[in-house]
């Protein structure tokens, strides 16, 4: 990837100086909009105090029929031990992020500009600097740095006076806030700049994660370390830079770490999107929801409608924190009128080469946004995971066991995975929001994942004087390894050095009439089930009304006699038979009913649309992460590996007098 040109920073405005300048407070009361807040939330807080007998009350009403319910219930705990959900490695902890729940350290300054592109869009930037890297007399002591290039603004501004209440009155990053405040702690700088077309960067998205975005963040890290910068590395720079990012930011990283910039030491990328066709249109069949809920966010974001997001947002919020001038940064909001528009291409997309035309003019296809196998001409003809193998760059990647995501994360590790490469899988949704948790009864707690990032960048990013007191367990060995966690099991994290673990074995289960055998000899019959024509909106709790009124067919094992502990992708083989010659999507659901009897819980899904059966064998990184095993029923036609659509499709689950259904 060429860049000729270095960035060159600018404070934002044309008649501000040049250089990154200190943000000042806002004061109090500064425009009409802050009056209108504080009126409007005055009296909210006069019906508040009317109403707050009446919440009370209702609140302790509630509080002493749960522990009534509890104490009555009849509902046994599988392990008294797994409360504990902790091997040693990483203790739990209630302070998210191992930082600050709503603000940096004590000391942290902020710095804020933007730097001008080779192409002359600017990039709004904010340096988080600890107070390690400051001097008595305004000198900076240079410290490792980590870049975050931010989808969803890099800081939001607040208006007075709930500013007050949230990071003593600075912009605060609502998403990333903790992770920040936890590598601040540890004495890293954190350099976040929002993508062009979004934030209160300028420029346009032509397409997500476009090459001239990675250019973008490679010419930050230019900025950042000195490459073509007459006044030569930051002063608060030491040269050394890690990539870091959730969801789209991760991304961002990965794509900039496989082009072996000098200056990069490391990359973290929490549940990282790599393969778009398969985690957003499972078995051929588009997440709609999804695809339609993640861009009016991002519309709405990008044009800076608040009040489009929630009625009351403007009340609380004024937008993106500035870089510098409000009309600055007005200017660059109206450039993202021209964004691309990613719902009005999806719907044209019903296979996996189909083009779509993006904001440039040009044409693409779900193929150029996948991350194993797309050869990129930057990188000299490599895809970007194989790109990044190659550079021996020490790689942390995050997922959960109930996030989409984690079907890459885990194929990445199984083909890719080299010295210094660690997995780790959690309990969690997309972005760790959700703790999932399968067993009853249970408490639920937090896992400092951003206490795993410190450890890591720290391990592999040294800095002067900031040395950890003994390497920690899991990053002693400079073999890969993955560390995932057990649900239910005591001790609940284990690690192995490969995926899927050694111990692995694919287990088969036969579909009977109502039933899930065991064994192909406890087949009843292998006749014919009649499949329901038509289903309700899914609901994760599923009462047997739903199979009584034929919305769903049921297949139930017998109950486990043992602890079955399951792990990898499910795969579902199915044949079947159509009095009419038309097409058909099926969605299957494992679950589990508990030992009570009770609803049965969700665990994990699959989706097909039948005229895709044909279209292909999974990949070979799907192969080797899923545990691949063609299944002889399947007829002549190579089975088709269904994953979930939006939830987990790994898992693992220790059952013991349960039973699992289908």
């Amino acid at each position: 990837m060429s860049r000729a040109r270095g960035p060159s920073l600018i404070a934002g405005s044309d008649e501000a100086p040049e250089g990154v300048h200190p943000t000042n407070k806002a004061s109090r009361i500064s425009s009409p909009g802050d009056v209108v807040a504080l009126a409007a939330l005055a009296c909210g807080g006069v019906v508040g105090l009317a109403l707050l007998p009446a919440i009370l009350g209702v609140r302790c009403v509630r509080g002493l029929y749960q522990a009534g319910k509890k104490i009555c219930s009849k509902d046994p705990v599988l392990d008294p031990d797994m409360a504990q959900d902790c091997d040693g490695i990483w203790p739990f902890s209630e302070k998210p992020g191992g930082g600050g729940a709503q603000q940096f350290p004590e000391g942290t300054k902020r710095l804020a500009g933007y730097v001008k592109m080779s192409d002359g869009v600017r990039i709004a930037v904010d340096v988080l600097l600890p107070p390690c890297a400051q001097g008595a007399d305004g000198t900076f002591h240079p410290v490792p740095c980590v870049v975050h290039m931010a989808r969803y603004w890099r800081a939001w501004e607040m208006r007075w006076p709930i500013r007050e209440l949230l990071n003593r009155g600075e912009p605060w990053d609502f998403l990333l806030g903790p992770w920040k405040s936890a590598l601040l702690e540890s004495g890293f700088a954190v350099v976040s700049a929002d993508v062009r077309g979004a934030g209160a960067s300028g420029g346009v998205q032509s397409v997500v994660w476009s090459p001239r975005e990675t250019q973008d963040t490679l010419e930050l890290i230019d900025f950042i370390v000195g490459v073509n910068q007459p006044a030569g590395r930051q002063p608060w720079s030491d040269g050394q830079v890690a990539l870091f990012g959730v969801s789209y930011d991760a991304g961002a990283a990965v794509r900039a770490a496989a082009h072996k910039h000098p200056a990069v030491k490391a990359v973290v990328a929490s549940f990282l999107f790599g393969d778009i066709w398969r985690e957003l249109f499972p078995g051929g069949i588009m997440n709609r929801w999804f695809l339609q809920s993640w861009c009016n966010v991002n519309s709405r974001l990008d044009n800076a409608r608040l009040a489009a997001i929630h009625p009351f947002s403007p009340l609380i919020m004024k937008g993106a924190a500035p870089a510098s001038s409000r009309k600055q940064l007005s200017r660059c909001v109206s450039e993202h009128r021209g964004n691309w528009d990613l719902m009005s291409a999806a719907g044209s997309i019903k296979a996996i080469d189909d083009p779509v035309a993006i904001g440039s003019g040009e044409t693409m296809t779900c193929q150029n946004l996948e991350l194993f196998a797309n050869p990129l001409p930057s990188l000299d003809g490599k895809a970007v995971l194989p790109a990044l193998a190659a550079s021996q760059l020490p790689t942390l990647l995050i997922s959960g066991w109930a996030c989409v995501t984690s079907g890459t994360a885990c194929a990445a590790f199984s083909a890719l995975a080299g010295q210094h490469w660690r997995l780790l899988l959690g309990p969690w949704n997309h972005g760790g929001v959700q703790h999932v948790r399968y067993c009853r009864e249970t408490k639920l707690l937090k896992f400092p994942k951003a206490k795993a990032v410190q450890e890591f960048l720290l391990y592999h990013m040294p800095r002067q004087g900031f040395a950890q007191s003994s390497v920690p367990a899991w990053l002693a060995s400079p073999k890969p390894e993955v560390h995932f966690y057990v649900c239910g099991a005591s001790p609940a994290w284990q690690h192995s050095t490969e995926w899927p673990p050694k111990n692995v074995v694919k287990k088969q289960l036969w579909l009977s009439t109502s039933q899930l055998t065991w064994t192909k000899d406890d087949l009843e019959h292998e006749g014919s089930t009649q499949l329901p024509k038509a289903t309700d909106l899914v609901r994760y709790k599923w009462k047997a009304s739903a199979v009584a009124k034929g919305r769903a067919l049921l297949f139930e094992t017998s109950v486990c006699p043992t602890t079955l502990a399951v792990i990898g992708s499910a795969v579902l083989t199915l044949r079947l038979r159509s009095s009419k010659d038309q097409d058909a999507d099926i969605f299957a659901y494992l679950r589990e009913r508990p030992p009570d009897g009770g609803d049965l819980v969700y665990i994990t899904e699959g989706a097909l649309r039948l005229s895709y059966r044909r279209e292909e064998e999974a990949p070979d990184h799907e192969k080797d992460a899923a545990h691949y095993a063609p299944n002889p029923l399947a007829g002549p036609h190579p089975p088709f590996i269904c994953h979930s659509t939006s939830e987990q499709s790994m898992l693992w689950l220790p059952i013991k007098e349960q039973q699992l259904s289908l």
